[in-house]
């Protein structure tokens, strides 16, 4: 996948919440598939003991030399962040009854601390 936007979070504790959070990617993803030739994956991220979930969308019209595209995603995103569950899920199960749907599989990735890459260490 070609460089594109990164969307990392952490989310309170409840039962729907990889439910919800591939809802939420899978609408954001088939809302700019064809105008922006988008792909996305979905991750949720162990590291230590936290876990959070990241998104990537990817695409030749995403990334910083097409921040205007790399805008209207986040801001997408960010509105359905604010919906509640039922409001979500309500746009993805139409979604859902559309033929030419994409959906992405949440993987389970676990990363490491590497402090390599801590700004501390540039300073050396």
């Amino acid at each position: 996948m070609e460089k594109g936007v990164e969307i990392a979070f952490q989310i309170s504790s409840g039962n729907g919440d990889i439910v919800l959070v591939k809802a939420m990617a899978d609408i954001v993803g088939n809302e700019f598939r064809n105008e922006l030739d988008l792909q996305w994956r979905v991750f949720h991220v162990t590291l230590g003991e936290e876990k959070y979930f990241r998104i990537l969308y990817a695409g030749p019209h995403v990334g910083k030399l097409h921040p205007h595209n790399e805008k209207k995603i986040r801001e997408r995103f960010d509105n359905l962040s604010h919906q509640n569950y039922d409001q979500v899920m309500h746009e993805y199960q139409a979604l859902k009854k559309q033929d030419n749907i994409l959906t992405q599989q949440i993987q389970e990735i676990k990363e490491e601390y590497d402090l390599w890459e801590d700004r501390f260490w540039a300073y050396f």
